[in-house]
């Protein structure tokens, strides 16, 4: 179906505004399915999993780059710009893109920034997110056009940099950034990288903003924010909401990005953060459901349901369709949601840890592990701080190989640019403040 057909017949079908995660629906959610979907898509990340990057400068900068690129794009309006905590840049649908913060720290410059907001803002143009959502299932045509789609992108981004006065040789140079491994969706990395920049013709004329960039990604966390959970010492520490749970000895414990598994005979828990209005949502969805109010914040423990499909409307399905992304409890496991507010300070983030309790197993190493959750001390709290970019500036012409001893740890910087990269003297890189 072509992308204005599919986007009729979800404004035919879609119903009268309801709520999502603690919030009323836009009135685009009842005419308008595209925005619709990306205004879901946005408070997953707001008040879902604690994933948006909250740098009012930062995503205001590059939110004037998409406004910038749209002036030469088949938009009626510039598509609104979030920031990710975590890796990964896409356009989910509608009218956003979604820019990995972990993306952003690759970069070295506002023309290469802008050649990762024109491939998804070719998205944005093409409805591509609305049709792999609504469009056929996915077999071998389907993934034909998504690969053809992400070719398009590559392709007409070029053209979007140059309309708006970047340097169209900044897209290689980006590609090359970004892109680390193949998958199905893509032609492979090499193929991509050497197509654009056929296009692009090594026209380094444009705007390239190297320092523009710099000045903007200063103090920006670098890798995964530690906040969302790191082990420190004998416990898991959770310093956004300020609480930790101890890990017991003689325990399998390991750690998968921002979670927590562990394993005692044949219990397993898994424990990880998620957004207040996601936690208030999942607590009431809970059979066998017990609410009480502790020290630490309001505890809910109960069974997670298998979610029923039948007779939703067409909004509840697109809700669903995007909701699935969020982090979410195994249907039969028992859960435990603590919610709770970080009283580090006024304003400080609230939010609510999540521990699934395999509904086999040691029903003493589960009340273990509960009794085990507590607020986190100071030095917890101080030693889950994550590490931020500090500015340096070349003291002579040399690469940044060469720049980097002067950082605390040159390791990490060579991992925040092209290491091969020249700069002149006085030129501003990447460190890590530590």
């Amino acid at each position: 179906m072509k992308p204005a057909l599919v986007i009729a017949a979800l404004a035919a079908a879609c119903g009268a505004p309801t709520s999502y995660l603690g919030a009323e629906t836009p009135s685009s959610c009842g005419n308008d399915p595209e925005r619709c979907a990306g205004w879901l898509a946005e408070r997953d990340l707001d008040a879902g999993e604690l994933d948006v990057y909250n740098d009012p400068a930062l995503r205001a900068y590059v939110q004037a780059i998409a406004d910038r690129l749209a002036r030469g794009a088949r938009v009626a309006r510039p598509p609104r710009v979030v920031i990710s905590d975590h890796d990964g840049t896409y356009a989910p649908f509608g009218d956003r893109i979604v820019i990995g913060r972990i993306t952003i720290e690759k970069l070295g410059s506002e023309a290469e920034l802008a050649a990762i907001v024109a491939h998804e803002l070719v998205h944005v143009e093409g409805h591509h997110a609305t049709v792999s959502l609504f469009g056929p299932e996915a077999d071998s045509t389907w993934l034909a056009a998504r690969r053809d789609a992400e070719a398009v992108a590559d392709e007409r981004a070029v053209a979007l940099l140059e309309l708006a006065g970047y340097a169209p040789a900044a897209m290689p140079r980006a590609l090359i950034a970004e892109l680390e491994a193949d998958d199905d969706e893509h032609a492979p990395r090499d193929e991509r990288i050497t197509r654009v920049a056929a296009l692009a013709a090594n026209r380094k004329t444009g705007f390239e903003g190297r320092a523009e960039l710099m000045r903007h990604v200063e103090h920006m966390i670098v890798g995964r924010d530690t906040r969302l959970g790191v082990a420190v010492g004998s416990a898991w520490v959770v310093a956004n909401l300020g609480i930790a749970l101890e890990v017991p000895d003689r325990d399998l414990a390991r750690s998968q990005g921002d979670s927590l598994v562990l394993h005692h005979g044949r219990s397993t828990l898994d424990a990880y953060a998620i957004g207040a209005p996601w936690a208030k949502e999942l607590a009431t969805q809970l059979d066998q459901r017990a609410t009480t109010a502790t020290a630490l914040g309001t505890v809910t423990v109960g069974v997670a349901r298998s979610h029923d499909d039948h007779d939703e409307t067409s909004l509840q399905r697109l809700e669903r369709a995007v909701r699935a992304t969020l982090p979410q409890p195994t249907p039969g496991t028992w859960v435990v949601i603590l919610e709770r507010c970080a009283p580090t300070a006024p304003g400080a983030p609230c939010g609510g840890l999540v521990l699934e309790l395999a509904v086999h197993g040691d029903a003493i190493a589960r009340a273990r592990w509960l009794g085990g959750l507590r607020a986190a001390t100071p030095r917890e709290l101080a030693a889950a701080e994550p590490r931020h970019i500090a500015i340096a500036y070349a003291p002579r012409a040399a690469s940044i190989r060469e720049l980097v001893a002067v950082c605390p740890d040159p390791t990490a910087a060579l991992t925040l640019d092209n290491a091969d990269r020249v700069l002149a003297a006085g030129e501003p890189f990447k460190c890590t403040n530590r």
